[in-house]
């Protein structure tokens, strides 16, 4: 049994789940960066990851919060932007000394979302921000050129936790390709 050091770098888009939104742009790029140590035997690696990872951000409208309220139909903009810290486990099956595997990933998430809502008339404008944790998930297909260097494409889910801010939980899809170097 070996192991090593790994860093490595993704490019995604993101997809938010924010429920009672209406006219939304959940679709947003994102990009994470991760750090961590695999120990490696045989055709299977496992470790230890942590790292930080930005989901983009959500706009959409609220149409009916004011005019619930009392209000007269204004409707409001919500713009909503969750970052923050993972620290986890890494599974890696290899097929052959180099060249395909696949990757599963798993922990704890601790999330910082900051939220702007403003009418439209702008009349009123109101920020806020809030942490959380969470927990995210993920799996994806790569193939590694040599024992330092491997690409893979990847699916990640995040389960990000904000009290007062909107419904206060937002469920994220992260879709992307990732570089990884090994050393």
């Amino acid at each position: 049994m070996d192991g090593n050091f790994f860093v490595n770098g993704e490019a995604a888009g993101s997809d938010t789940n924010i429920r009672n939104l209406e006219n939304t742009n959940n679709n947003s790029m994102a990009g994470a960066l991760r750090l961590g140590y695999l120990w490696n035997a045989g055709a299977i690696s496992w470790g230890a990851e942590g790292g930080y990872v930005d989901l983009g951000k959500v706009t959409g409208n609220d149409n009916y919060a004011v005019q619930d309220a009392g209000g007269p139909y204004d409707p409001l903009h919500i713009s909503i932007k969750t970052q923050g810290e993972m620290l986890g486990g890494v599974f890696k099956l290899h097929y052959g000394d180099y060249g395909w595997f696949f990757s599963a990933r798993g922990g704890w998430f601790h999330s910082h979302t900051s939220a702007r809502v403003h009418d439209q008339l702008g009349l009123s404008s109101v920020s806020a921000s809030n942490n959380g944790d969470g927990i995210y998930a993920g799996f994806g297909l790569g193939y590694d050129f040599n024992k330092h260097l491997g690409i893979s494409l990847n699916y990640d889910y995040f389960n990000s936790r904000a009290n007062g801010i909107y419904a206060g939980r937002f469920n994220t899809g992260m879709y992307g390709g990732t570089i990884e170097y090994r050393f």
